[in-house]
C-alpha cells in the first residue's frame, strides 16, 4: 500500500488520506479556531499564521501520530515541522488563492523533500472552493517565476500557467478530518467561495531531515524535530520526539 502511495505521489505530486481525524476531534478543532480568531481579530481572518508556534493545541494537531504516519509514507521517517497556517474562506466570498508553488515563500528552506499537509476542518468540495492542483507540475522541481496576483487574492504573488495546464487541474474534495499532502513545487490554488458554507483548511509544512536544510537563523519560528533523526543540520532544531519530551 505504501509503495502505491509513494509512486502515485512521485507521479502526481499529491495524494489524499481520508478520515484521518474523527468527527469529535474535528469539532474540537473548529471550536478552538473560533475561540482563537475571536480573541485576535475583529472579523474572521482569511489567513491565520503559525498557530502551532504559539498554541499547544495546534502543535498537538500537527504532531498527531496518524498525521505523521501519512507524512512519513511520502518523505520518510525523519521529519521536521517548519510552518503552519490556517486558510479560511468565508461563505459567499470572492477572495481567491492564485496559482502558486509553496517553496517560493520559504527562503530559509533548502531542498526538495518538502511537503504541505492540507487538513480539512470543513467539508471541502467544488461548491465551496476546494483546493485545486495541477497534477505533475512539480516535475523537475523547478521554481516558476512569480508575478503580481492582483485584486481579491489572499496571496500577493502568483505563477502564470498555460490554458492547457489550467484545464488539467483537479479539485481535491475531502470530508472534514481528511487531509491531502502535496509537494512544495506543485502548482495549486483555489477559487472564490460562492456557496453558503465556510471552507477552512489547516496547512502544515514538513521536511525530511535527510535531504533538507532549514536555516534556523533565517527561519522566523522554531523548527521542530517531530519524528526520526535530526540529520546533518539538526543541531538547532527543537526536539519534540516523545522520548525527548518525556525527559
Amino acid at each position: 500500500m505504501l509503495n502505491t502511495v509513494t509512486s502515485e505521489f512521485a507521479k502526481l505530486g499529491y495524494c489524499l488520506f481520508p478520515d484521518v481525524f474523527p468527527a469529535d476531534r474535528v469539532t474540537e478543532m473548529r471550536t478552538h479556531l473560533a475561540a482563537a480568531t475571536r480573541a485576535q481579530y475583529a472579523e474572521l481572518p482569511r489567513h491565520y499564521g503559525e498557530p502551532h508556534a504559539a498554541d499547544l493545541f495546534w502543535l498537538g494537531v500537527c504532531t498527531a501520530p496518524k498525521l505523521l504516519d501519512a507524512v512519513e509514507s511520502i518523505i520518510g521517517p525523519n521529519l521536521v515541522l517548519v510552518y503552519s497556517s490556517m486558510f479560511i474562506k468565508a461563505a459567499r466570498n470572492e477572495q481567491r488563492v492564485a496559482w502558486h508553488q509553496d517553496n517560493t515563500y520559504w527562503p530559509s528552506v533548502e531542498g526538495t523533500e518538502v511537503v504541505t499537509v492540507w487538513l480539512a476542518l470543513d467539508d471541502a468540495d467544488v461548491e465551496n472552493a476546494a483546493m485545486q492542483v495541477i497534477p505533475g507540475s512539480h516535475e523537475g522541481y523547478r521554481a516558476m517565476e512569480m508575478v503580481a496576483a492582483g485584486d481579491n487574492h489572499t496571496l500577493s504573488k502568483k505563477v502564470e500557467v498555460t490554458p492547457e495546464l489550467e484545464a488539467s487541474a483537479v479539485s481535491l474534495e475531502m470530508t472534514a478530518g481528511s487531509l491531502s499532502i502535496h509537494d512544495s513545487f506543485l502548482v495549486h490554488g483555489s477559487g472564490a467561495n460562492h456557496s453558503a458554507r465556510r471552507r477552512a483548511g489547516y496547512t502544515i509544512r514538513f521536511c525530511s531531515t535527510d535531504t533538507v536544510r532549514v536555516d534556523t537563523e533565517q527561519h522566523p519560528i522554531p523548527v521542530y524535530l517531530v519524528r526520526g533523526e535530526p540529520g546533518p543540520h539538526g543541531a538547532n532544531y527543537v526536539d519534540l520526539r516523545p522520548a525527548a519530551v518525556a525527559e
